[in-house]
């Protein structure tokens, strides 16, 4: 245990907002604040018609979870790396971030674009522990840190400590940044939300197939309504439940229309609290996503004991080893991808051993109290090579 700390978790992706890195902050922040520390989610706001359920969900973090949120600029979407990015603007931002910072013992930026708010964090940190953690995979290269290489690196060089989730993730900023130093700490998991089922249905229950992620062409949903006609013509009973949404839904439809599957699919939208009770009751998740850092949504089928089938991308690679249960099948393949659910849906033994196996993973690996403890220890190497007393009597004195 070591005294408490102010610290700023600075990042373009807070809720509502919703995906990984919204949840790594949201989790990571929650669980420092469990272990005492005084923390600060410094982000923008999206369109104005969101500023109320901004400040709802704020006000429920601070009380709930224990940490405050600053919203400062707004969020812009911008089109990146196959996904939806965002990017902070508004007047005076750089100034007004570098007074939220000021009385910060640590700044931690969360996901390093060019331009971004955790980018400008790092320039304009004066914390006495600055770190950063990067959270995405780029195939081929990114514009934004070939263009603005000079930019980015010196944002890097005013960092203590360089963070990622995975080994991939390094492998992409090696060609930009050969001569770095990084720690992996993975994201984590709440396995207190996510939990499995434990009541036996009294009669055999349809199938279910989930598929969780935006409506990103990477995340392949076009691909599982392939492999779900596939499905059918095989003589297998199963629906289809797809959490998520973005501008590509109605492509999505037609397609699912013209594949003769439209009534084996329910759209269920964008979910967020809803998401582990639906889990739970999937009977299997597929994740055909060709492009992946790692894989937070491997995660939440791990911890909610049912089994994946999932395509054979380097960040899944994280998450499906050593131990750890699913079917690789090849990305973009309707044929593999039907070929691996057949698999898993006609094998009841095999979902129960992998169920357990991936709840016992999640357990032991990913759990945020361990994620959190990883990343703290962290923040006390940095202090403490500083001279910093951490002692919680150094904090009586102070």
């Amino acid at each position: 245990m070591i005294r408490p700390l102010r610290i700023a978790m600075v990042t373009e992706y807070a809720y509502p907002v919703l995906g990984g890195i919204s949840e790594h902050v949201h989790f990571l922040s929650r669980e420092l604040a469990h272990r005492g520390h005084d923390v600060t989610v410094v982000t923008s706001r999206q369109h104005r018609k969101h500023r109320h359920d901004e400040d709802v969900i704020d006000r429920a973090h601070a009380q709930d979870a224990g940490y405050r949120t600053v919203r400062i600029g707004r969020s812009l979407p911008v089109v990146s790396n196959g996904s939806i990015a965002r990017v902070s603007a508004g007047p005076a931002l750089k100034r007004r971030l570098a007074r939220v910072q000021a009385p910060m013992d640590v700044v931690h930026a969360q996901g390093l674009a060019a331009p971004c708010l955790p980018l400008w964090s790092l320039r304009s940190s004066k914390a006495l522990c600055t770190v950063g953690t990067f959270h995405t995979y780029f195939d081929g290269g990114h514009i934004a840190y070939r263009v603005l290489h000079q930019y980015v690196a010196t944002a890097l060089g005013n960092m203590d400590r360089k963070i990622a989730v995975s080994r991939a993730c390094i492998d992409s900023l090696e060609q930009y940044f050969p001569n770095e130093d990084f720690d992996i700490v993975p994201n984590g998991i709440d396995i207190d939300f996510f939990s499995p089922r434990h009541d036996v249905p009294e009669t055999q229950e349809t199938p279910r197939i989930l598929f969780v992620g935006r409506f990103d062409p990477r995340n392949g949903l076009g691909t599982l309504i392939d492999a779900a006609r596939i499905l059918v013509d095989r003589g297998i009973d199963f629906r289809v439940q797809v959490i998520g949404d973005g501008p590509a839904r109605p492509m999505y439809e037609r397609q699912a229309r013209r594949a003769g599957v439209w009534d084996r699919i329910e759209w269920l939208g964008l979910l967020n609290e809803e998401r582990p009770e639906i889990y739970r009751n999937a009977t299997v998740l597929a994740a055909p996503c060709t492009l992946a850092s790692f894989g937070v949504v491997l995660l939440e089928g791990f911890a909610s004991g049912i089994p994946i089938v999932c395509a054979d991308n380097i960040g899944f690679r994280q998450v499906i080893r050593d131990g750890a249960p699913g079917e690789f099948v090849t990305g973009d393949d309707p044929t593999a991808l039907a070929d691996g659910l057949t698999k898993v849906l006609g094998d009841r033994r095999l979902q129960r051993e992998w169920g357990a196996q991936g709840r016992m993973i999640a357990e032991t690996r990913y759990s945020w109290p361990i994620v959190a403890e990883r990343v703290e220890a962290i923040y006390r190497e940095v202090l403490e090579s500083k001279g910093v007393d951490l002692s919680l009597d150094a904090d009586v004195q102070q």
